[in-house]
Formats: structure tokens, C-alpha cells, sequence
């Protein structure tokens, strides 16, 4: 009986041709793997839902405290009084999302401290942040701009005790992930040698053909195995085997593609923004601290553009904050679509998004923003069936090195051209000159 013959017929035929004598350890081998993938499967699945209940409250309180910055910063720009109102009932989602975290019993005692941290940290802030809305006209207000600075300082740290905590509990998941993958290595590779061994034994022609149609397809298996013992999740078993190990290699690659589906999910919520799926305000601060590397290192430019949607409080009070999302969403499609793939394209927060361009001087990155901004000006956006409305954005222009070699001047300078953008009237794109932009304002 030839080899391709064998992969045709069950495990337990094959044993049954070799006398008898490997039936034993090799059924043992077949169900004690099984097994193990089993287990494996579900130590997998029980680690991921476990750090999942952590990480997904930790990302929301982040996101959620980082967009408590919008109305102190409409405050202070507009001084719009109904920020009040917004700032203090997002604050109080707040105080609760952090009574639910720390309600949640852990074994790492890094979580309290860090939550507590940033539950401290938050409180100041929103102390800071009361004192903001007690100053009228608050643009012009030296003490007024002081107390919002000192806010949006402490919300930062926050953030960060809160980021902190992120990234121990993904450490962790990666490690108990890796451990698991390891302990399935090492028993699978056990069960294997012993059912060699014990094959082996058998008579010398018909135990090398059994031995050959079983081994081969495990060796494929191991090699599975040690791909994710070194975190692989990529890797797929190719098994065309109609038996029991061809059916071990399906529930593999089944186990390896939830593995994998879940490590995505993570990267995306830790990158990206949940309701326009740009990059969130975190991803940027990272992907602009290597680009201001990169372009310092070959001295090369690259331009920061920052857009702000015109109006997006009245168009969230006139249709609705459904419209004010269904805008959002739009708007990041629109400028995923436009820009190139080596630009990145983020969320910074509220109705702002933040665009980094890569080897780009700013001539050309306004050439690109406006033409942009005039598509944006004449996309219609569907509120409802029998209703559109337009919607137009402003935006800033600041680029390395000549407005900032650091990524708080250069956003600061991208901030205020913006800044000037709206104050002579919106709806159009200003590249950042001290002069010119102190002219306007």
C-alpha cells in the first residue's frame, strides 16, 4: 500500500495494519493532542475574555477623558456657556466608569494603584476644570487661560496612568498567550516522541510506512505548534490528510485564527479610533514621535495639518448627535480615501482630526488640504431620506522643521493657524506664519 493510499484511510486502520502494536500510542497520540488543542483553545479563549473585560472599560475611560477636553477648549475658544453643561455631565460618566473599574476585583495589584492614580490625577483636573467655566471671556483672560492649561495638563496625566495600566495588562495577555502556546508545544512534541518511539519497534517494512504516513503530517503539525509558541498567528497547518489529524489541523487553524482575530481586535482598539475608525488621538502622538525621528535623522520636511469641522455643535444640536457622528464618519471615509497611504490620518479629538505628511513641504500639503476642503464643502451629507445638509472644515498648516522641531510647537503652531482659519471665517485651509497668523487673530 503506497503513502498517498494511507492518508486516505483512518488512523486506526493504519495502526490495525501494523499489527496491533502501534494502535495504543498512537491513538493516544491522535486523542491526547486533540486533547491539549482543546485545552489550549479554551486557555486561549478564557485569557483573552478575561483581559477583554479589563482593557475595554480602560480604553473607554481614556477616550472618554480625552474628549472631556472639547468643552473646556469650546469654552475657552467660543465661549460657548453649554460646554459647562457637557463638561460636567461627561465628568460625572467619568467618576462612574472609574467607580465600575475599580469595583472590579483583580489580582494585579498594579491596576488599583494606576487606576487610583488617574482617578487623583482626573479629579484635579476636574477641580482645575470647574474654575475655567467661573471666568467670563475666557480668550482674553490670562488666570482663565492658566486654570485650562493646568486642566488640560492634569487630564494628560490621567491618561497616562491609565495608559500605563494598557500596556501591563497587554504585556501580561501577551505572555500568558505565549506561555500556553508553549505548554501545547512542549506536550504535543512529548506525545509525539513517545509514539515514535513506540512505533518504531514494530516490524521494519510495515512500521516505516505506517510510521511515514503519520509522522509526516505531524511534523506539519509541530511546526504549527512552534510558529505560535513564537506568537505567529499567522501561520495556517496545510494538511490535505482526510483523518484524524487532518481534522486536528482544522481545529488548529480554527484555534490560531482566534487567536488572531482577537490579537487584531486589540491592536485596533489600542490604535484606532472606535467611531471613525481613523487612528486615535494615542496612535498620532506615537506615529508623530517617529516621523519628527525619521525626518530629523534624514533631514528631511513633512507637514502637520489640523481640521476641524465648521459648526459641528449646532449641527449636534440642530439634527441631533446621531447627524454629529454620521458627519464624523463621513469626513474621516472622505480623508481616508484622499489622502495617500503613507499619510496618517487621526482622530485628535471631539471634531478635530490630524493628519501627518510624510516628505511633504507646506505648498504642497496646502494644495492638497484645499483641494480637500472644497470636495468636503460640496459632499452632501444624508441626514435622512428626504433631508441633506453641507458641511465645511477649517484647517491648519504647520511644517517641520521651519514652524517646530518638537511635537508640542508644532501642534501649537498647526492649533493656532487653525485658530486663525476660523477667526476670519472658517471654511478655509491657513498655512502657519507667525506673523500672518498673529495678523489675523
Amino acid at each position: 500500500m503506497t503513502l498517498p493510499s494511507l492518508h486516505k484511510l483512518s488512523v486506526k486502520t493504519r495502526l490495525a495494519i501494523a499489527m496491533g502494536a502501534m494502535f495504543v500510542p498512537l491513538v493516544v497520540l491522535a486523542g491526547g493532542a486533540l486533547f491539549y488543542f482543546e485545552r489550549g483553545i479554551n486557555a486561549f479563549e478564557k485569557t483573552e475574555n478575561q483581559y477583554l473585560e479589563v482593557l475595554f472599560p480602560v480604553a473607554n475611560l481614556e477616550s472618554l477623558i480625552l474628549e472631556n477636553s472639547s468643552p473646556v477648549k469650546d469654552y475657552m475658544t467660543n465661549g460657548d456657556y453649554a460646554a459647562q453643561t457637557r463638561f460636567l455631565r461627561s465628568s460625572q460618566k467619568i467618576e462612574r466608569t472609574f467607580a465600575l473599574l475599580l469595583a472590579v476585583p483583580s489580582n494585579l495589584p498594579e491596576k488599583k494603584i494606576l487606576i487610583q492614580a488617574s482617578q487623583k490625577q482626573w479629579q484635579q483636573a476636574l477641580v482645575v476644570g470647574k474654575t475655567v467655566f467661573a471666568y467670563h471671556h475666557p480668550a482674553t483672560n490670562p488666570r482663565a487661560v492658566q486654570a485650562a492649561e493646568g486642566f488640560y495638563k492634569r487630564n494628560s496625566q490621567a491618561v497616562s496612568s491609565l495608559d500605563q495600566l494598557y500596556k501591563i495588562f497587554t504585556h501580561i495577555q501577551s505572555a500568558e498567550n505565549l506561555n500556553q502556546a508553549g505548554n501545547v508545544k512542549r506536550k504535543v512534541r512529548a506525545i509525539v516522541v513517545v509514539a515514535f518511539l513506540l512505533g518504531t519497534a514494530v516490524a521494519v517494512v510495515t512500521s516505516t510506512i505506517v510510521i511515514r504516513s503519520i509522522v509526516q503530517p505531524l511534523s506539519v503539525l509541530e511546526k504549527g505548534v512552534a510558529h505560535l509558541g513564537n506568537g505567529d498567528f499567522s501561520h495556517r497547518i496545510n494538511l490535505t490528510n482526510q483523518d484524524e489529524l487532518g481534522q486536528l489541523a482544522v481545529a488548529f487553524n480554527l484555534m490560531i485564527g482566534k487567536l488572531e482575530q482577537s490579537q487584531t481586535e486589540l491592536k485596533n482598539l489600542a490604535t484606532l479610533d472606535e467611531l471613525t475608525g481613523v487612528y486615535n488621538r494615542r496612535e498620532f502622538n506615537l506615529q508623530l514621535k517617529n516621523e519628527l525621528e525619521r525626518s530629523g535623522r534624514y533631514d528631511h520636511c513633512f507637514t502637520l495639518l489640523l481640521l476641524d469641522i465648521d459648526f459641528f455643535k449646532k449641527l449636534n444640536d440642530t439634527y441631533g448627535h446621531q447627524a454629529g457622528d454620521l458627519a464624523l464618519r463621513s469626513i474621516a471615509a472622505l480623508l481616508k480615501q484622499e489622502f495617500r497611504d503613507l499619510d496618517r490620518v487621526s482622530r485628535y479629538g471631539g471634531e478635530e482630526f490630524i493628519v501627518i505628511l510624510p516628505e511633504t513641504s507646506s505648498a504642497t500639503a496646502y494644495s492638497v488640504a484645499e483641494r480637500i476642503r472644497q470636495l468636503i464643502s460640496t459632499y452632501a451629507l444624508s441626514i435622512d431620506e428626504n433631508q441633506t445638509v453641507n458641511v465645511t472644515i477649517s484647517g491648519g498648516l504647520a511644517t517641520f522643521p521651519e514652524d517646530g522641531v518638537e511635537a508640542k510647537s508644532l501642534i501649537h503652531c498647526a492649533d493656532q493657524a487653525l485658530y486663525a482659519a476660523k477667526y476670519s471665517g472658517r471654511n478655509k485651509i491657513i498655512v502657519y506664519d507667525s506673523l500672518t497668523v498673529k495678523k489675523i487673530s
